[in-house]
């Protein structure tokens, strides 16, 4: 998904020119400014890359003079010098289907042929368990080191796709089938997916609040909340809480 609009390819030319920003200044802020976007949609976008790769791209640092910032890892520079070298290649390789006169854009060219989704939360997770039933399966992901996802599929889905253990899959849940909860231990809920974490960002609107909460291994998790629901439950970033949603409202997608 480009940083404008949904719908798109997850990792595009606007995301990577906003981690070279990052790289450059180390500071989201700055980096936003740099490439002309709010402070929000810069950090929702980073956010976004750091939840489809294994390791986050992009990383906080504390201390300093300014009091800390933002810094690209290894992995962030590999994904940056990947995608430049596909797109010199994508380019060359577009060169054979136009001419001077109706170029291709390479990106747009690969684009057209990747995933399409408006699901708020998307993560790159590896099947590590399915549970066959007569009709459905439930498939169990590996979100991190110590957190799992669980998603039921029926059995034509699974062979469909070819799930197997030991996959990558891209696992989808849009952000309004999200609950939220409050204290140190799971409600007793039947939603067969709670996830622990901390309120990182906030963000209001006049009905709704966007929720996001960091869930550990540098991914974050987005519900979309009544704003007096969140008020009542005092979620304000530092603020622990639970992500509760059912297995059955989680999508799967494979390449």
């Amino acid at each position: 998904m480009a940083l404008r609009g949904g719908g798109r390819s997850p990792v595009g030319r606007d995301r990577i020119a906003l981690l070279e920003a990052v790289d450059r200044h180390g500071s989201i802020t700055k980096a936003a400014q740099a490439v002309g976007l709010s402070y929000k949609a810069a950090w929702d976008a980073l956010n976004a890359v750091n939840n489809l790769l294994p390791r986050p791209a992009v990383a906080a640092q504390t201390g300093g003079r300014n009091g800390g910032g933002a810094v690209v890892t290894e992995d962030g520079k590999a994904l940056i010098a990947a995608f430049r070298l596909l797109e010199d290649r994508l380019s060359r390789a577009a060169a054979l289907f136009g001419d001077a006169s109706t170029p291709i854009d390479p990106i747009i060219l690969l684009r057209s042929l990747g995933m399409k989704t408006s699901a708020r939360n998307a993560f790159r997770c590896t099947v590590s368990e399915i549970r066959r039933g007569s009709v459905n399966a439930e498939v169990i992901l590996r979100l991190t080191d110590t957190q799992t996802l669980a998603a039921t599929v029926t059995e034509e889905s699974l062979r469909d796709l070819g799930i197997t253990v030991g996959q990558p899959v891209t696992a989808l849940a849009k952000a309004s089938f999200v609950m939220l909860a409050t204290g140190t231990t799971p409600p007793p809920v039947s939603a067969r997916n709670r996830i622990p974490g901390t309120v990182a960002r906030r963000e209001d609107g006049p009905v709704s609040s966007e929720i996001t909460l960091d869930i550990g291994g540098g991914k974050v998790l987005t519900a979309m909340v009544t704003r007096d629901g969140a008020d009542e439950l005092g979620l304000q970033p530092g603020t622990f809480a639970w992500a509760l949603f059912k297995a059955s409202h989680v999508i799967l997608a494979v390449e």
